[in-house]
Formats: C-alpha cells, sequence, structure tokens
C-alpha cells in the first residue's frame, strides 16, 4: 500500500486558457457534485490559473471564446520555456514537501 497525502499537504496551481478562478471554473465545468463544490469553493477562489498555450488546431472549436489567459506568439519553444520556469517558480513559492518530490 502506499501511504496517502495529508489534504492540508495539496498545493494547487496550474494552467488554462481562462482567467475564471478555479471556484468559478469548477462550477462552470460541473464536473463536481454540487456538495462538493460548496464546499470547497471558499478555498479555491483566490486560485487563478497561469496563462497556458492555446493552439486552435489542438483544441475544440468552441473553446475559442473562453481563451482569455494565453501566452502570447506562437513559438512553441518560447511556450515550453515559459511552462517550465512557472514549475520551477511553483515549487519555490510551495511549502517544503513540494520542493523533496519529484515533479
Amino acid at each position: 500500500m502506499l501511504p496517502m497525502v495529508h489534504p492540508n499537504d495539496l498545493v494547487l496551481g496550474g494552467w488554462d486558457i481562462s482567467a475564471l478562478p478555479l471556484a468559478g471554473a469548477m462550477t462552470r465545468a460541473k464536473v463536481l457534485p454540487y456538495d462538493l463544490q460548496r464546499q470547497v469553493a471558499p478555498l479555491m477562489e483566490g486560485i487563478k490559473p497561469l496563462p497556458s498555450v492555446y493552439y486552435p488546431d489542438f483544441i475544440a472549436a468552441n473553446q475559442g471564446e473562453r481563451a482569455d489567459n494565453v501566452l502570447p506568439g506562437t513559438d512553441k519553444q518560447a511556450h515550453l520555456e515559459q511552462i517550465r520556469k512557472d514549475i520551477r517558480e511553483f515549487k519555490v513559492r510551495s511549502p517544503p514537501f513540494v520542493r523533496r518530490a519529484r515533479i
């Protein structure tokens, strides 16, 4: 058996093409039961996703209208370097247990 991570040790972060904070994003996505959304929404309201890579050829056409949080340009190497930089900065800002973990 693998040891479980204590819920208080979880750190949330990530990227999305929409700038909607996570509380709004989970409401829009409707992937969690309402009661769970109600319980975690106060914790997620202040979490805004980092700008993400957006290539219209690889994302469903109906997602274009919500793409208001994207990395500028079309240089895939520059986008990769930005994502890597975001990960490094996230590790520095996060509690020490994250820095020990291999991500």
